[in-house]
């Protein structure tokens, strides 16, 4: 994987929270940054993909969107272990 070397600005509680947060995970300031960038990209990439899906098949119904809260909650736990749907 190819690196490329940025100058940013950040603002200075966000950097030392992410600063800490680093060093909570055991990993250097720019991997977690990049890492942070990372995730929020592929928020962006779902949130779009979720707009198309309305956008050809209508807006998500409040059941769907519990549905969607429960696997995301999962996922970000870190438990991808299938579960039985209960009907």
């Amino acid at each position: 994987m190819a690196v490329v070397k940025r100058s940013v600005s950040i603002e200075a509680e966000v950097a030392a929270a992410a600063e800490e947060a680093a060093a909570e995970d055991g990993v250097s300031f720019s991997a977690w940054l990049s890492e942070a960038a990372h995730r929020q990209l592929l928020v962006r990439d779902g949130l779009r993909g979720v707009a198309e899906w309305e956008k050809a098949t209508g807006v998500l119904t409040p059941d769907e969107l519990a549905a969607g809260e429960v696997l995301l909650d999962r996922l970000l736990s870190g438990d991808t272990r299938k579960r039985a749907r209960s009907a």
